[in-house]
């Protein structure tokens, strides 16, 4: 059963890879931008189903934090996408609420395994220190999302930070590295100079950043 979820995992990762890289490279809200966006939403949100399953059932608890992590970049880009009206919806506060407490449990969880796996409390560390940053930035705004070119950037750095998340797993199964944490974060740092290009070509330089 476990190797039909992981089969089924990887089956609906590859649609997200599919539909981020059609995303990612066609014009920005036009319509093939937002077909590669809903099938990058549908295929996450499958794998990452699949994902909590599997690590319910091996008590992985490492995949289920980074699980999370991975649910909320994903779940708020898509909201900033279709919340035009700049509304939050009670789901939204409560899912950032949500993130903090896990951002929180993942700095207390990296502590107790840093002795036995230093590679996954510093992974841990890093990931937990975001989720509790952006979880608090959502909290503080309150009943709003940011409206205009803000939306638009937090919008792109949300699902930037999720694109991250999907090409750090393809990563990680398939590259080796000594310490193994390299593989983790090097995606990251990749990953945010390129959000950081795709943000003022679509927005211009003067774009103010949010976090």
């Amino acid at each position: 059963m476990i190797k039909l979820m992981v089969g089924l995992h990887v089956l609906m990762g590859t649609i997200a890879v599919l539909g981020m890289i059609t995303a990612w490279s066609t014009k920005k809200g036009g319509l093939w931008h937002r077909r590669g966006g809903k099938a990058y939403v549908a295929g996450m949100t499958g794998a990452l189903i699949l994902a909590f399953i599997v690590s319910i059932a091996t008590r992985n608890v490492f995949l289920f934090f980074v699980g999370l992590f991975s649910a909320y970049l994903v779940y708020t880009g898509y909201r900033l996408a279709i919340a035009k009206d700049a509304v939050r919806s009670v789901a939204d506060k409560a899912v950032s609420i949500f993130m903090v407490l896990a951002g929180v449990v993942m700095l207390a969880y990296s502590a107790t395994v840093f002795r036995t796996d230093s590679s996954t409390a510093i992974v841990l560390v890093v990931f937990g220190l975001i989720a509790l940053s952006q979880g608090y930035s959502d909290y503080r705004r309150g009943d709003s999302w940011p409206g205009g070119k803000d939306r638009i950037v937090l919008h792109l750095g949300r699902m930037g930070g999720a694109s991250i998340a999907t090409v750090t797993a393809v990563f990680v199964v398939n590259v080796q590295t000594n310490p193994a944490w390299i593989a983790w974060l090097l995606p990251s740092v990749v990953g945010t100079f390129a959000i950081i290009y795709w943000t003022k070509k679509t927005t211009g330089p003067t774009t103010k950043k949010l976090s």
